[in-house]
């Protein structure tokens, strides 16, 4: 009888622990169609450049922009390496297979491996053909993976790359089938990132005018391109006609531009494109060429400098352009007529931040207007509001992790706008 009751109470207590501890996995996505920057660790990269996390080089078969691409070129053949991190690891893993879309330009040997907190499993390798685009799934124990695993970075390389011979790897659609909640391991952000440098990465102002339509490179590897024009060269001759404004939109897309400036609620990553989706209506709508920087090329860059921080470097982007948009004047829209409109918006290139303490920097370079003064702007977090000026960086502290709120008050010339940005802490 006793011996029953022990075997009864075991049989309670294992059935509490497995209730208690056990949970279910879940498939976990690290990046696919561009949705957050990576970074790419300085210690061990052998990749001749640094990763270009949003590409766009055309749907590559079932490879949809955008994507990340490796690239570069060596004097001496040999192979390629790099470790990545992104904004869901560390990552705690059990079994189950690791997706991913690889595609190069040349016939390679492709390798892929994981990095622990304290190990690195074993390196599973394919090859693959020249501009084919191949979905791979590794079980994990092809990689020595037989247990739960803590997931720190994910390894790629190529192996034995010719020399003299331009090669670039586009990936995509990187994904665990069998992730939990829980990691019991170190974070880790104490790495070295690559910035060129072994101390925490440190930001560089530019002396650039903000009123210059043009900008270098700066980490991205070249410079981007200009949004498509939305007129046509004999449009633009008619419409110049009938107003002076250098841009042009629609009804339409001017209330939705004030409109996301008005938001007073948005997640994070929708309050991360909207300075991008703004200047893209009123960029791509342009009446005349050359008239402010390319506001693509800054978000792009922006975007690079916060994962080279490790997102605790972010700029803010800043707009502050004229321009006009065109009504219907009767219900049946027999004809428009103009008005004239001005934007001043700001934004973040990213959606979330590293920690509770980050530094927020006001560079030239990152701001689009044609005007010779800049505005002035005071940034605020949990009802503290700080000025900050052009080549000056702010530290921002937020109470908590999680879903915060950045109120940016611009000034420009008799206009006011007071905005709310949002941005997740982890």
């Amino acid at each position: 009888m006793i011996n029953r009751m022990f075997k009864g109470v075991a049989l309670l207590g294992a059935l509490w622990v497995l209730n208690g501890f056990a949970e279910e996995c879940k498939g976990v996505v690290l990046y696919s169609n561009g949705n957050d920057n990576g970074q790419m660790i300085k210690t061990g990269r052998t990749f001749p450049e640094l990763p270009e996390w949003k590409a766009n080089w055309g749907n590559l078969g079932n490879m949809v922009p955008p994507y990340i691409r490796l690239s570069g070129i060596k004097s001496v053949q040999g192979d390629w390496k790099g470790l990545l991190s992104f904004s869901q690891l560390p990552l705690h893993v059990d079994g189950g297979v690791l997706r991913i879309k690889a595609r190069p330009t040349q016939n390679v040997k492709f390798g892929i491996w994981l990095k622990g907190t304290t190990s690195e499993s074993g390196t599973y390798y394919a090859e693959l053909t020249a501009n084919k685009t191949h979905s791979l799934e590794i079980p994990l124990a092809t990689l020595g993976v037989t247990g739960a695993f803590d997931v720190v970075n994910v390894g790629v390389g190529l192996f034995q790359v010719p020399q003299y011979q331009y090669t670039t790897l586009f990936i995509d659609d990187i994904e665990f089938s069998c992730a939990k909640n829980s990691y019991g391991g170190q974070s880790s952000s104490s790495v070295a990132w690559e910035n060129g440098d072994d101390v925490p990465w440190k930001y560089e102002f530019s002396n650039t005018d903000a009123s210059s339509p043009s900008r270098e490179a700066r980490l991205l590897p070249a410079l981007e391109s200009e949004y498509s024009a939305a007129y046509s060269l004999q449009e633009r001759t008619l419409l110049i006609s009938k107003t002076g404004a250098d841009f042009l939109v629609s009804g339409l897309e001017h209330m939705k531009i004030v409109n996301s400036i008005r938001a007073t609620e948005m997640t994070a990553k929708k309050s991360r494109l909207t300075w991008y989706d703004n200047l893209y209506s009123v960029v791509r709508n342009r009446l005349r060429e050359n008239v402010v920087a390319n506001p693509k090329q800054l978000y792009f860059e922006a975007e690079a400098i916060a994962a080279n921080s490790d997102y605790t470097v972010i700029p803010l982007l800043v707009a502050d352009l004229d321009y006009a948009y065109s009504m219907c004047v009767d219900s049946a829209c027999g004809s428009k007529q103009i008005f004239n409109a001005h934007l001043l918006t700001a934004g973040l290139p990213t959606s979330f931040v590293r920690g509770s303490k980050v530094s927020l920097v006001l560079d030239p370079y990152f701001i689009v207007t044609k005007q010779r003064t800049l505005p002035s702007i005071s940034v605020c977090v949990s009802g503290s509001c700080k000025s900050i000026q052009p080549k000056e960086r702010l530290e921002l502290e937020f109470p908590s992790s999680g879903l915060q709120t950045v109120v940016v008050k611009m000034k420009s010339r008799d206009r006011n706008v007071e905005q709310k940005l949002f941005v997740e802490v982890k």
